[in-house]
C-alpha cells in the first residue's frame, strides 16, 4: 500500500483518470463519426475526425508527462 501523502502518485492517479476520461470521449465520437456515415450523413465527419485528432495529441502529451 502506497503512503497517502505521497502527491506525485496522487497526480499520476488524476492524470490517468482523465486520460481514460478523454479515450472514452474518443471512442463516442467514432461510434457517433460511425453511425452518422452509415446512416448517410457525411457533414458530421470532418468536426468529429478533428475532434479525435486533438484528444489524440491532448493523451499524447499527458502520458508524455507521466513519463518524463
Amino acid at each position: 500500500m502506497r503512503d497517502p501523502r505521497e502527491p506525485k502518485l496522487w497526480v499520476i492517479d488524476g492524470i490517468f483518470w482523465f486520460v481514460l476520461v478523454l479515450w472514452t470521449i474518443q471512442l463516442f465520437l467514432l461510434i457517433t463519426g460511425l453511425d452518422a456515415y452509415l446512416g448517410g450523413q457525411k457533414e458530421i465527419l470532418l468536426p468529429a475526425a478533428i475532434s479525435s485528432v486533438v484528444l489524440a495529441v491532448i493523451n499524447f502529451l499527458l502520458i508524455r508527462q507521466i513519463r518524463g
